[in-house]
């Protein structure tokens, strides 16, 4: 399976909000697709995508998947708004490859880096309310499963 056009946004409560759930029409995985703050230059955000359990939290067995990166804070509402309202456009992108693998196969292997390798990021990440540190390391610490999920 290879057709990034079955996937679909899950309509939301919150309006306003960055962040928002997809879900594949062919095997029901449910991922959140959310701006954090860029680990390797915490001044700047990535877009980063974490798949969820059929109830909707992150699944702690899988790693994030971190994409576009070096975002300035003025740049997330277009950007995010942009991947919101084109998904498949979005998913089909080459950059997308192991992103895309990864919300089509169900069993795919963890992400891997542009070298290959696991990506090195702890399989577990919890979404900063507004004024809580929005790094993407703060999100993988021990006491992030402890916090909420947006």
């Amino acid at each position: 399976m290879n057709d990034a056009g079955v996937v679909a946004i899950v309509t939301e409560h919150v309006t306003g909000a960055y962040g928002f759930t997809m879900k594949t029409a062919a095997n029901d995985c449910l991922h959140r697709v959310l701006p954090l703050r860029d680990p390797d230059q915490p001044r700047f955000w990535c877009v980063v995508v974490v798949r969820c359990t059929p109830g909707g939290l992150p699944d702690r067995s899988q790693p994030p998947w971190v994409g576009q990166r070096g975002l300035r804070r003025e740049e997330l509402s277009d950007t995010m708004g942009a991947i919101r309202a084109d998904l498949s456009a979005w998913l089909a992108h080459p950059e997308q490859r192991e992103l895309r693998r990864m919300v089509l196969v169900p069993d795919a292997a963890a992400p891997s880096d542009a070298s290959g390798r696991p990506a090195a990021v702890a399989p577990l990440l919890a979404v900063p309310d507004e004024g809580q540190d929005q790094t993407l390391g703060a999100a993988t610490t021990p006491e992030a499963p402890r916090r909420a999920y947006g």
